[in-house]
């Protein structure tokens, strides 16, 4: 019976590499969502936005290097980067229904 999948083996001394790019890529995530969100919400002012899409860059390169660090076939490299662009948008397209669900309820 041939195997499904075959697991590429990591690197012993690429262990520490691995785990802090899996740890930075949810703290850039993190604080990528608590800027967008302080921005909506107007507890910062929108120049600070940048702020927000610099920590989804640095989240972005994470996630690439960890991809190269665990040998992800060419596939499941393309399925990270278009998540990564999907996590760029949601918080945007997320705020606009809510604000435009208030403005209907207000009228």
């Amino acid at each position: 019976m041939e195997p499904l999948y075959i697991r590429p083996v990591i690197a012993l001394n690429d262990f520490l590499p691995v785990f802090l790019a899996g740890g930075l890529v949810i703290t850039f995530g993190a604080f990528y969502a608590v800027v967008v969100t302080l921005v909506k919400m107007q507890k910062l002012k929108k120049i600070y936005m940048f702020l927000a899409y610099f920590f989804w860059g640095l989240q972005v390169y994470s996630i690439y290097f960890l991809g190269l660090k665990i040998h992800s076939q060419p596939f499941t490299m393309k399925a990270m980067i278009i998540a990564m662009v999907a996590y760029l948008m949601v918080p945007h397209i997320y705020y606009l229904i809510i604000s435009k669900s208030e403005e209907r309820y207000k009228n």
